[in-house]
């Protein structure tokens, strides 16, 4: 009986493939099938490895690999009572009772790991049937496991038709068998235990499982992919890269799944032929010989500077105030951005749009990069508020954000850390993290940021939002719960838990996760060591989440002599802070530093705003708009000072020359909007000079003369979008 061999065939080209006997290429050579693994679990543990996550409810238990290469599988966990005995079938590298073992996987190839206990345990069996075969008709393939202890090798034929086969091994293992059609048929999907048309059928025996396995007899139809720009499509045997034409053999009347996965700094924009729309999937029907296009373009950046209070958002963008965003947008299409002032009443002044309309600002992306600037003014800032943001997970993984006072960590099993209310305005990032550690495993996101395609996404909470995160595998959950005992906390993997206990002591996992809690001793405390679970003096703990755990934290009481004073700092400016360095904040990024006291010790804090920028105010440990700041250090305390870019600022001082007619002055300035701006030059307190004009945003210089020496006052007023900005310089002119 000979195994199904799918012939691809890729070339800068088109053509019609000429057929030979079978299905395989009449004038080129059959291409070697990938080497796969095949992983099988006897008792009740898990073993991992690159492309396998196996045992205990974990089904990844088959890969196929690129090329030829070394896979080291590794007995992870055993489950409670079990330990791990031993490898079986690496013929290869026999790795013994060693938990890792480096298996060399150049074609087909079997490992079995063995986990034992010394309990009584219950066994399980898994059968496999295949159609009867007769002297007319061939079951139309095999279903075999490879294995030599736990054999499963289904081959009837009409001299020995056997039908079923099966293996008994100890309750709680995981058995894994292929399909291998025969030349002339095809594999027509698993029915019983296992379902769908997959190579393999992998199965948890928490009881018995039997599966069907079925072979159809067909000719084949040919499936023609031609690939252009930087991309690839695969699927029903292809995978043709970039610039290639590529045909492969398909069993008739299938329906083929292709995807498009562009390269990186590339977008996919749309299917031809039997394919057609934007979506990176296409199935295709083949009853007939099947042509399918593909296409690639260079993505094009897109960047949006925030100036003021609001938020833009749009294009797989949401920028806050001060910052400067970027995102990759698909060439020639047009993007719609939308601003929000933060204020009550506020409006924007958009620059670099194709057309703008209040809010909206509508740019067509063509092929080079494009730049958008948002200013804000105006408006009366509104009282705080909060907005709900709601997480929904399925699958094997879980979604985390931290943002102020809200956090989220969510898993399937969908509790209170799902749930979170969030300040008006505020941008916070949601993390997708599958429990395998794969990134592949995550599926895609919905609701509030179905537009990210990424495991990360953005949102900037200007209402309520609902998210939906979706992974492989199944929504099986373990509770994680934590205990405190003196004064401190556990954080992370969604605990908050101190020594009173309550909802913060427990929160859902998932499945085969591995998570990492923090020990954070009190002021006044020192933490001492871990139980359960968890062991040692480290403060960090990973907690693999194959079950239900709990983890206990132990502090104990020790004299504070110090304290901490944390200083944030949001825009273009710098906080001097006594017997500490500088904290230096840039336009566009925050800073923060920390720095330890005395116990006892005052600390005093001086806001020095950048060129172009003003001193808002201070939060936190400190208030108010005065620019310096004292903190008694009694215990931790936090500090955050903020910078705002000036509608109208100096950039340099003036600078002056004499000429025949008197002294050539040149001002210079930096102006945040567009608007009308006023010179007035007075000397001994009477205007000498008025000049008007019209100025545009960015740094600009006014040159002009004066006739006389003396004492001069010079101030510049731009009234623009948000009103009318002032200033001024006193100078002194000597011949």
């Amino acid at each position: 009986m000979g195994a199904r061999a799918a012939a691809v065939v890729c070339a800068a080209f088109s053509g019609a493939l000429l057929l030979g006997v079978g299905g395989a290429p009449a004038h080129a050579a059959t291409l070697t099938s990938p080497p796969t693994l095949k992983v099988e679990v006897i008792g009740m543990g898990t073993v991992t490895g690159s492309g396998i996550t196996c045992g205990l409810g974990s089904l990844g238990c088959y890969s196929a690999y690129g090329s030829a290469q070394t896979v080291t599988l590794t007995a992870a966990t055993a489950a409670s009572g079990w330990s791990f005995s031993g490898w079986e079938d690496d013929a290869h590298t026999p790795c013994g009772s060693a938990p890792s073992c480096p298996l060399p996987v150049n074609g087909d190839e079997t490992a079995t790991a063995v986990f034992t206990t010394t309990a009584v345990v219950q066994t399980e069996t898994f059968g496999v049937s295949l159609p009867a075969a007769t002297s007319t008709t061939p079951a139309g393939g095999a279903v075999t496991n490879s294995s030599t202890n736990y054999p499963i090798d289904c081959e009837p034929d009409a001299a020995s038709p056997v039908t079923e086969c099966s293996a008994t091994v100890a309750q709680g293992s995981t058995l894994t068998v292929v399909e291998q059609p025969d030349a002339g048929y095809f594999f027509g999907g698993w029915t019983g235990a296992c379902s769908g048309t997959s190579v393999r059928c992998v199965v948890y025996l928490s009881a018995s499982r039997y599966a069907n396995a079925n072979f159809v007899a067909a000719t084949s139809q040919t499936l023609t992919v031609s690939v252009t720009g930087n991309g690839t499509v695969s699927g029903g045997g292809i995978s043709c890269p970039a610039g290639s034409t590529c045909d492969a053999q398909e069993p008739p009347n299938t329906n083929l799944t292709l995807t498009a996965t562009p390269q990186n700094g590339y977008a996919f924009t749309g299917w031809g032929g039997a394919c057609s729309g934007l979506q990176a999937t296409c199935t295709v029907q083949m009853d007939t010989t099947r042509s399918v296009t593909a296409t690639f373009a260079l993505l094009v950046p897109l960047s949006v500077t925030v100036n003021g209070s609001g938020t833009v958002s749009g294009g797989g963008i949401g920028c806050d105030s001060g910052q400067t965003c970027t995102a990759n947008e698909v060439p020639n299409s047009p993007v719609t951005l939308t601003a929000t002032p933060a204020n009550a009443g506020g409006f924007v002044f958009w620059t670099g749009c194709t057309s703008a309309s209040g809010a909206l600002c509508t740019v067509s992306v063509g092929t080079s990069p494009v730049a958008v600037t948002a200013s804000f003014s105006g408006g009366t800032p509104p009282p705080a508020a909060t907005f709900a943001l709601n997480v929904n997970v399925t699958g094997d993984g879980y979604v985390t954000s931290s943002a102020g006072n809200a956090t989220i960590y969510c898993t399937a099993a969908n509790g209170p850390g799902c749930t979170a209310n969030v300040q008006s305005n505020t941008s916070l990032t949601l993390t997708a993290v599958p429990a395998s550690g794969t990134s592949g495993d995550f599926v895609s996101w919905g609701g509030a940021c179905s537009a990210f395609k990424s495991t990360t996404c953005t949102l900037t909470m200007t209402g309520a939002a609902s998210v939906q995160a979706t992974f492989a595998g199944s929504n099986t959950t373990y509770v994680l719960s934590g205990q405190v005992t003196g004064n401190g906390r556990i954080t992370g993997a969604g605990l908050n838990c101190t020594t009173a206990g309550g909802s913060g002591c427990a929160a859902s996992q998932a499945a085969t996760a591995r998570v990492t809690i923090t020990a954070n001793p009190s002021l006044g405390s020192a933490f001492t060591g871990w139980g359960g679970a968890c062991t040692g003096t480290l403060s960090t703990c990973s907690v693999s989440m194959t079950q239900a755990r709990s983890v206990t934290a132990t502090f104990a009481t020790v004299s504070a002599t110090s304290a901490s004073l944390t200083t944030s700092v949001s825009g273009a400016g710098t906080v001097k802070a006594t017997g500490s360095t500088d904290c230096v904040g840039t336009a566009g990024k925050s800073k923060t530093c920390t720095h330890d006291y005395p116990i006892g010790q005052t600390a005093t804090l001086t806001a020095v705003p950048a060129s172009g920028y003003a001193f808002h105010g201070w939060t936190g440990s400190c208030s108010g708009t005065k620019k310096t700041c004292t903190v008694p250090m009694t215990a931790a305390k936090m500090v955050d000072a903020t910078f705002v870019r000036r509608v109208l600022a100096a950039t340099h001082r003036p600078t002056v020359s004499r000429t025949s007619k008197g002294f050539r002055v040149t001002l210079h300035f930096a102006a945040g909007e567009r608007g009308t701006l006023r010179l007035a030059v007075l000397h001994t307190r009477k205007t000498v000079l008025r000049r008007t004009t019209q100025v545009a945003a960015g740094s600009r210089k006014l040159t002009f003369t004066v006739a006389r020496p003396g004492r001069y006052l010079f101030t510049l007023t731009l009234t623009g979008a948000s009103g009318k900005h002032a200033i001024s310089w006193r100078v002194t002119l000597v011949r």
